[in-house]
């Protein structure tokens, strides 16, 4: 018997790597079946009375430090939450979700942190639903 040295190479599929470019970020969010442009149903207020006390939010914008904003569709974040809170892992980070006017027509150019300040969610909170969100904002505007 003899011993050898056996000299690995190349990275080890456990060392996370970084996504350069938001087209990386896009397809951990396809591997999740989140697709740009994301329609959860064909009509907003049958929607909205078939999940009534959900957090909905209809042409969503997702966006991350960094990167600005990497994702957009619809969400239903009282049922959406846990798959997102799985690609803010995948991605080491921590996802913000606005609200479609906080993430369009320009606005999604403004500074991250002024972006984030009208956030409607992020990964770090609470379960979200309804109640929880209007008792976020009645906190914020006290």
């Amino acid at each position: 018997m003899s011993n050898k040295t056996i000299k690995l190479t190349g990275e080890y599929p456990s060392d996370f790597k970084p996504p350069e470019s938001i087209a990386d970020i896009q397809k951990i969010f396809e591997s999740h079946n989140f697709f740009d442009g994301r329609m959860i149903g064909g009509s907003k207020s049958f929607y909205r009375k078939e999940h009534e006390g959900d957090l909905i939010v209809f042409n969503a914008n997702v966006v991350m430090p960094l990167f600005g904003k990497v994702w957009h569709g619809d969400l239903n974040l009282t049922e959406d939450y846990l798959v997102l809170r799985e690609i803010a892992e995948c991605l080491d980070t921590t996802l913000h979700v606005l609200w479609e006017m906080s993430g369009r027509f320009g606005e999604e150019n403004k500074p991250f942190e002024e972006l984030i300040s009208d956030e409607v969610w992020n990964t770090n909170d609470e379960i979200p639903t309804s109640e929880w969100y209007r008792e976020k904002m009645d906190k914020k505007y006290k």
